[in-house]
């Protein structure tokens, strides 16, 4: 039976790769998906199932393929695969490893995947298949030297989007040697769309960007610079709304996850985006209609905030008791976990939300509270003194206590006058 290989390549395509078989007519396509999920298809079938459950066998096939075209040493592979685990005979038993994972690919007409060279191994860069990682990687590094995006360079950056579907090997991602590849991918994924949201914002391709940020984070929907262009874009297409609530899942993702606030540069879009919002309307009734509205929608309680703005309505305060000569006082409310250990984010997300309604109940309209950290909120009460502010601390206390799940925290406060007598 004669074998003629042929190699069929589109850039930027997840093509896959023919081998004739003229004997008996039949064409056999390999694809080797790795981003995302771990499947060798051959005819579209996915062989990973056959494999056996032999987790041993899985990860050197997927070590081999991962450094296609690279000698690796049996003594190597050795300590790639049993790590900190003492063997008696390594070289046999990685020797009947391979024997195995050979006689499994035989059986799909892999027999010369497996290549050995002088005490190495390797996957053969001459077998026609075709693998996601490294289609991914040479588009990505075509992109990032673009100036410009032309037909050519969107339709690779739509490849990548589609090649890109998730971080490499999840199923193997704790294993020492998965951990830096997966790293080195996922951050060549945000760089190469980083660099395209910059070349479209130059055209002002307000929908490219949007389409093409939530596209990456649904991949890592932490990324800064993703959701603040999101953000961007949305708001220069008039979609202040959006933005807002784009800006409103963002914070309380990190700090319901990361137990942190979101960039500096996010918080500052806030403060733009309230600008915006503002100086957009110039009709006087309307600006009447929504301030009462919105004194409509919020008849009790205190004012909720970013730090940002925060800080803007301590200047706005200072500035009114300054000419007055009375104080504000200041107040640092913490939240301590009473275990050694440090609570599971939801929990403490859970308490924090527990103790914001709890102050936003028993506060004034005319205060303000704001986030300052993971375990703290800083509230302005500017019609207080030290004896009343106590009282109403107090009773935020007692009611923060009177809630099943924050018995295992303690709440704390401090306060103190800010203003001339300081």
């Amino acid at each position: 039976m004669s074998i003629c290989i042929k190699m069929i390549l589109y850039p930027a395509r997840c093509v896959t790769t023919t081998i004739n078989t003229y004997e008996c007519g039949e064409t056999m396509k390999i694809e080797i998906y790795m981003l995302g999920k771990f499947m060798i298809l051959v005819n579209g079938y996915d062989i990973i199932k056959d494999l056996g459950s032999s987790k041993k066998k899985i990860e050197l096939l997927q070590y081999l393929i991962l450094n296609t075209g690279k000698n690796v040493a049996a003594t190597d592979l050795h300590d790639i695969l049993w790590m900190n685990k003492d063997n008696t005979n390594p070289e046999s038993s990685l020797k009947t490893l391979i024997s195995r994972l050979r006689a499994s690919l035989n059986e799909f007409d892999l027999k010369d995947a497996i290549v050995t060279k002088r005490g190495h191994y390797t996957w053969n860069e001459n077998l026609d298949a075709q693998i996601d990682v490294f289609d991914f990687e040479a588009l990505c590094r075509e992109l990032l030297f673009a100036e410009e995006l032309s037909m050519e360079t969107e339709q690779k950056l739509q490849d990548i989007l589609t090649l890109y579907q998730g971080d490499l090997l999840p199923h193997s991602s704790m294993e020492h040697w998965v951990a830096p590849k997966s790293m080195y991918y996922h951050t060549l994924y945000l760089d190469t769309l980083h660099h395209c949201v910059k070349l479209l914002g130059r055209e002002e391709r307000c929908e490219d960007i949007i389409r093409i940020c939530r596209s990456g984070l649904t991949i890592d929907a932490f990324d800064s610079t993703l959701n603040l262009e999101l953000m961007i874009a949305l708001l220069k297409l008039g979609k202040s709304k959006d933005a807002l609530a784009q800006y409103n899942c963002t914070t309380e993702m990190h700090y319901a996850y990361l137990g942190m606030a979101p960039s500096n540069e996010i918080l500052e879009f806030y403060k733009k985006l309230i600008h915006i919002e503002r100086t957009s309307v110039s009709d006087i009734d309307a600006i009447r209609q929504e301030l009462w509205e919105e004194d409509e929608d919020d008849q009790s309680g205190a004012f909720i905030c970013e730090y940002a703005i925060f800080k803007d309505i301590y200047k706005l305060h200072m500035r009114n008791l300054e000419r007055l000569g009375t104080p504000m006082f200041l107040s640092l409310v913490t939240v301590d976990y009473i275990a050694n250990t440090i609570p599971d984010s939801l929990l403490l997300d859970k308490v924090m939300k527990i103790l914001l309604a709890t102050l936003k109940q028993n506060l004034r309209r005319g205060d303000t509270i704001s986030r300052y950290s993971p375990y703290q909120y800083a509230l302005l009460l500017p019609t207080v003194n030290h004896q009343t502010g106590q009282v109403v601390l107090e009773r935020v206390k007692k009611a923060f206590y009177s809630e099943s799940i924050t018995s295992q925290f303690v709440m704390n406060y401090k306060l103190q006058p800010i203003g001339q007598d300081m």
